[in-house]
C-alpha cells in the first residue's frame, strides 16, 4: 500500500468519526448565507457529503485520487450526483477535481473556470512521501517558512501553506473563506496569533470566529500529534477552530 492509498485509508476511518459525531453538520451551519462552495481538500468525501445533505452546489478539490475515488462512492451511494463538468453543476450535485491548489496550474487553468460563493478548507492533512516533499519543501520556503520550521513539523508547515492558497483563492473569487483546523485551544481576536494577519494580507473585511469543543479519531484513523508526537490514544478531545472570512 503506497502512501496516497494508506492516507486514504486511515482519513477514511477519521472522517467517518467527525460525520457520525454530527461535527461536519455543524461546521456546515456556519456558512450558512452561502449557495455554491469551493471545498478545497474534501478528502474521502464526508465532509462533502454533509454539504450536499445540506442543499449546497459543490466544486471538491483534491489531490489524492484514492480519497476522490472513496468519495465519490460515498456521495453516491446517498443518491447525490456526481458532476463530471463544472458547467454543469446545480444545487445537491459535486464535482470533483484531481488538484493540488499549490500548483501553479491550478491559479491558471482551474481557477478561471470556477464562480463560487464561499471557499472552505476543514481539517487539512495529507500524505508524505519523498516526491511530495520534494514537490512542496521549495513551496513553503517560497512562501516564507525556514528549513528549522518546516522540519519541526512539516505537516503543520503544509497546511499553512495550503490555507494560505485558500485565501489567496477566495480574494481571486471575490467570495468568503472558511477555515477549520483542529486545535487544543480556542482562537479570538484577543489572541489569534494567525488568522488576523491573513485578513489583514487579503484585505478581507470582517473576520469571525468560533470555537467548537469536539472529539477526533486518532489510534484507528490518522494518528493526530500532540506537542510534537503521534498521539496513540483512541479518541483525542479537540476543538474546532472556525474563521468566516469575508
Amino acid at each position: 500500500m503506497n502512501a496516497k492509498e494508506k492516507y486514504a485509508v486511515e482519513w477514511n476511518e477519521s472522517a467517518q468519526f467527525f460525520y457520525d459525531h454530527n461535527s461536519y453538520k455543524h461546521l456546515v451551519t456556519h456558512i450558512n448565507g452561502f449557495n455554491k462552495v469551493l471545498e478545497i481538500g474534501c478528502g474521502t468525501g464526508q465532509s462533502t457529503l454533509a454539504l450536499l445533505s445540506a442543499g449546497y452546489c459543490v466544486i471538491a478539490i483534491e489531490q489524492n485520487p484514492y480519497c476522490i475515488e472513496k468519495a465519490k462512492e460515498l456521495v453516491a451511494s446517498a443518491g447525490f450526483i456526481v458532476i463530471e463538468s463544472l458547467q454543469e453543476l446545480k444545487p445537491r450535485s459535486v464535482c470533483f477535481l484531481e488538484f493540488d491548489i499549490t500548483d501553479p496550474r491550478f491559479l491558471q487553468e482551474i481557477l478561471p473556470q470556477i464562480s463560487v460563493d464561499v471557499v472552505t478548507c476543514w481539517n487539512m492533512g495529507t500524505y508524505w512521501d519523498k516526491q511530495k516533499e520534494e514537490d512542496v519543501f521549495p513551496k513553503m520556503l517560497e512562501y516564507g517558512l525556514t528549513v528549522d520550521q518546516i522540519r519541526q513539523n512539516v505537516e503543520s508547515s503544509y497546511v499553512e501553506l495550503v490555507i494560505w492558497n485558500a485565501c489567496r483563492i477566495a480574494k481571486n473569487c471575490k467570495c468568503a473563506v472558511h477555515i477549520v483546523d483542529r486545535g487544543t485551544y480556542p482562537i479570538n481576536k484577543y489572541n489569534d496569533p494567525y488568522y488576523v494577519k491573513l485578513k489583514k494580507e487579503f484585505g478581507f473585511g470582517k473576520i469571525k470566529y468560533a470555537n467548537i469543543k469536539s472529539s477526533a479519531l486518532s489510534n484507528g484513523g490518522r494518528l493526530l500529534i500532540t506537542n510534537g508526537k503521534l498521539n496513540e490514544e483512541k479518541e483525542v478531545p479537540i476543538i474546532f477552530v472556525s474563521i468566516l472570512m469575508k
